[in-house]
């Protein structure tokens, strides 16, 4: 069973370690035996048979890291602008660890790291289990093509053991370029560049998920019967964990033409012998959404039809687009015909009270928009 953990705390069945404590003198003598310069650890708690450090991982670190290549921030931006380097996270989040029958690390923590790097937590503890180790080093092996001498750079947060025990371990491995940027993501800020949120590297299959599930920002285009397109507004995309993400729906085309029916402001395209108005949803969602659901977004793309001639609108002439992520990451929808009104009644927060059951694909070829599509 894994529990959870504090930052540096230990956690079962994942990772173990073991305290040693040393004052300076001692820890120095040993470690000249075991080939780790003294005088760069000197005053810092490292185990003498590993070189590492074995508990307490949020503490000032050292200088530098013994035979590695210490970044400062200016070093770390030109060299992660110039694509020279593979930069990765091994920040330690809070939560339960990796799920042992999917892989998924189990936690609510957010966290935004250097644009581009891969995150591969807790690997910079000081004891791995067999596990953890054949996760870090086919990782290790997959990021840098096989090539030991491939420049890579470990980082977690400011004051972070793991990092630095993490480039020692690599370099142990034999990896001859290792970097260490002690300052990480807090220096990465204090450089005035942009974090961005990343997702940790599956625990057993080794994907990234939610990396490119969703774009930032996509373009939704409404299908006449001809094929041509419409644009009628864009969807932002934030993400989240375990692939899923936040999504955000602004009709703003200037196609669409204000109209005030049966008591209501609608959106309205109307050049054409059937008019298409956007019903905004009424009520609470949670607006988010994952590859496989999609229904939060579904509930922010209703529409009624109505002929140019009936007075009023009429909600019985719902239009439903059901979407389908693609595995190019597009999203297409296909229009589903049935009765809105049940919209008329608050149902319960962050509820899908809209029966598709009751709606139908029957005819939905006859009408103005039959598709959608949804892409950058």
């Amino acid at each position: 069973m894994l529990i959870a953990s504090e930052y540096g705390g230990p956690r079962a069945s994942f990772m173990k370690g073991t305290v040693s404590t040393r004052d300076s003198l001692i820890a120095g003598l040993i470690l000249l035996l075991t080939g780790v310069p003294a005088l760069a650890l000197e005053g810092y708690a490292v185990d003498p048979e590993t070189g590492l450090r074995m508990e307490r991982y949020r503490a000032p670190v050292p200088a530098d890291v013994p035979d590695g290549i210490t970044l400062d921030n200016a070093e770390a931006v030109r060299l992660h602008d110039a694509g020279e380097l593979t930069f990765i996270d091994v920040y330690p989040p809070k939560g339960l660890g990796p799920d042992p029958l999917d892989g998924h690390w189990v936690t609510n923590e957010v966290r935004e790291s250097i644009p581009g790097s891969t995150w591969l937590p807790e690997v910079g503890r000081g004891t791995l289990q067999a596990d953890a180790q054949s996760y870090f080093q086919r990782n290790l092996v997959r990021l840098t093509a096989n090539d030991k001498s491939a420049p890579i750079a470990f980082f977690c947060t400011s004051d972070c053991w793991q990092s630095w025990n993490a480039a020692r371990r690599a370099i142990g491995w034999g990896y001859t370029a290792v970097h260490w940027y002690p300052l990480g993501s807090d220096g990465w800020l204090e450089t005035g560049k942009a974090l961005e949120v990343i997702q940790p590297v599956n625990f057993l299959d080794d994907s990234t998920p939610g990396l490119s599930d969703f774009p930032n920002n996509a373009n939704i285009f409404l299908i006449d019967q001809q094929g041509n397109e419409v644009a009628i507004g864009q969807v932002e995309f934030s993400t989240q964990q375990q692939g899923a993400a936040g999504v955000v729906v602004d009709m703003n085309s200037t196609d669409f033409e204000d109209q005030f029916l049966s008591m209501r402001p609608f959106k309205c395209l109307t050049e054409s012998s059937e008019w298409f108005c956007y019903l905004p949803y009424p009520y609470e969602l949670s607006r988010t959404v994952t590859p496989s659901d999609l229904t939060e977004l579904e509930y922010q793309l209703l529409f009624i039809w109505k002929s140019p001639k009936s007075f009023g609108i009429d909600a019985w002439n719902g239009v439903y687009y059901q979407l389908t992520r693609q595995d190019d990451g597009t999203i297409t929808g296909a229009l589903l015909q049935g009765d809105l009104n049940v919209l008329a009644d608050p149902p319960e927060p962050n509820s899908h009270p809209i029966d598709l059951m009751e709606f139908t694909e029957e005819g939905a070829s006859k009408r103005r928009f039959p598709s959608l599509i949804i892409r950058p």
